[in-house]
């Protein structure tokens, strides 16, 4: 048996680690991911505390719920309120202890048994134990919960698949047995969408949970107002302490310049919404902090081949794609050619070797559409109104003009885009604009999603699952994922990259990207490398 979960670090060794790794503002972000208490001063020797902490996100719906996906502010939203089995700082890629204190995974990696904390208290000031990690977990494995709002996405349900049986012997002791072993479990839990909730709030308010959302993290629920804002205030019995603010005030800013103007106001202490094209003038202003936030997400176009059946055409339209104008004009620098394919910079499986997938060449792509006999066609693109997708969709579209095909564009309000991209019958389904972002930094999160024949992106997204030979990759996928040797593992994943892409290119990638964390200068101990992967961890941010 092999026994994880409780590696004892001490403040001396991480702020020396800190400093040899140039960490600088991102110290206090670790410490307190890592459940270390960072000591934050204000200018009389006191410890910095109160005041309110505003993030600028995309958009709420007032739904803050685990298993249902709205927007990204939501899920920063559940990020504050609940916590997991497990926790991963972005600092470490690895996954830490947090809600479960301790784990052992048997030999044969199919059960996985978890020790919990004790003495853990819900916001509703229950006691956290097996019972809450039961219902939270369950309810996503069966569609027909009652607790589960109508179109819930439900982000565990694959773990569900792949589950024996969920038990608890005990009240501090939850047991996971899978039919087949899954190296990324552990990660997979430290996921927005394992997130734990009260059991007593599921059986209170049922569906309507994610207007209501209980759980044991930093901030409690407070309020919340449909294309507006949520607040949440701090919960002096967090575990790990009261958070330094007394408040987190989620606000949905749609407008660029408005998000600048007031970041350097400080009527917003932080966001990693940043406009690209206010980068430059943000970083020569003394008001603000812009942190150098690594590329982790992947902006790539979606190809559905029941609209472009050729493989040639698909081929032909990721030719021509200019990432080098995508970068200078849509990310305004901000951004890198996705020479890894779909595994971002930041990941451990990221391969150079793939970058001829994504090279450029013109002639070429213009001698595949002749070939085709699709000179001519017309084919659709979509795009969200906001960030980077507008001005990515104007070249492309001049892009595929220049090899021989005529373009129609819609431009969707970001709230409507998620749901047009899951109907295939859509008009514009043809091209989709999109991006992926890490939850968790772990090449099954990317790859393992995207070329994952069932799903949004392999179903109902590019109609992958329409080809032959499609199903193969649901078990490739799986034995990448639980090969032990990280270099065999990397080879792996390139592999399935490399034959993806050739045999069936359902996935033009465009760049690799950097979500822009700035923050006012009076912003400390934020965790902005989290942040930069839409992770709220503001357990010891201080204003």
């Amino acid at each position: 048996m092999k026994e994880l979960g409780n590696h004892a670090v001490s403040r001396r060794q991480m702020l020396r680690g800190a400093s040899i790794l140039g960490m600088g503002a991102g110290l206090t972000g670790l410490l307190a991911a890592c459940g270390v208490a960072a000591e934050e001063k204000d200018a009389s020797g006191g410890a910095k505390t109160g005041g309110t902490l505003t993030l600028a996100i995309d958009g709420t719906s007032a739904v803050n719920d685990p298993a249902f996906y709205t927007t990204l502010g939501d899920w920063m939203a559940v990020d504050a309120i609940c916590r997991g089995l497990t926790f991963i700082s972005f600092e470490s890629n690895e996954p830490q202890a947090d809600l479960a204190e301790s784990w052992t995974i048997s030999d044969d990696g199919l059960v996985y048994t978890f020790k919990l904390r004790q003495g853990v208290t819900f916001h509703d000031g229950t006691t956290f134990t097996s019972a809450d990690v039961l219902a939270s977990f369950n309810r996503q494995f069966n569609d027909a919960d009652k607790t589960l709002p109508k179109g819930s996405s439900r982000p565990l349900k694959s773990v569900g698949a792949n589950l024996a049986a969920l038990t608890a012997p005990d009240a501090n002791t939850v047991v996971v047995k899978l039919i087949k072993p899954d190296r990324t479990l552990l990660g997979r839990l430290s996921d927005i969408g394992a997130r734990i909730i009260s059991k007593a709030a599921l059986e209170k308010y049922g569906a309507d949970i994610g207007k209501n959302l209980v759980g044991t993290g930093p901030f409690k629920f407070s309020a919340a107002t449909s294309g507006q804002s949520i607040t949440l205030e701090a919960f002096d019995k967090f575990r790990l302490g009261k958070p330094p603010i007394d408040r987190l005030v989620l606000q949905q800013v749609t407008d660029p310049s408005t998000i600048v103007s007031s970041l350097l106001s400080g009527d917003i202490s932080a966001t990693q919404f940043t406009p690209y094209s206010a980068l430059e003038q943000l970083k020569g202003d003394d008001a603000v902090t812009v942190y150098d936030t690594p590329k982790s997400f992947d902006a790539f176009m979606m190809m559905d081949v029941r609209r472009i059946p050729e493989l040639e055409v698909r081929k032909a339209i990721n030719m021509a794609i200019d990432r080098q104008a995508l970068i200078a004009q849509a990310f305004f620098g901000a951004a890198v050619l996705p020479d890894g394919y779909t595994i971002p910079p930041n990941q451990d499986a990221h391969d150079p070797s793939l970058a001829d997938l994504s090279a450029t060449n013109v002639e070429e792509a213009k001698k595949l559409i002749q070939a085709a006999g699709a000179t001519g066609r017309t084919v659709r693109l979509m795009a969200a109104s906001d960030s980077w997708h507008p001005k990515a969709a104007q070249i492309i579209a001049q892009n595929l003009t220049d090899i021989g095909l005529k373009v129609e564009t819609d431009s969707v309000d970001p709230a409507a885009y998620f749901n047009r991209l899951y109907d295939p019958a859509d008009k514009f389904h043809d091209l989709m604009i999109w991006e992926r972002n890490g939850y968790y930094p772990d090449a099954d999160d990317m790859i393992g999603s995207l070329a994952k024949p069932s799903g949004v992106y392999g179903e109902f997204m590019s109609g992958f699952n329409t080809l032959d030979g499609s199903a193969a990759y649901a078990d490739m996928l799986f034995e990448a994922k639980n090969i032990e040797d990280a270099a065999a593992r990397k080879a792996k994943y390139t592999e399935i990259q490399r034959e993806w892409a050739e045999k069936y290119m359902t996935l033009a990638m465009l760049v690799n990207g950097s979500n822009p964390v700035v923050s006012g200068k009076g912003v400390e101990g934020m965790n902005w490398r989290a942040l930069g992967n839409h992770r709220c961890y503001m357990d010891n941010a201080s204003v």
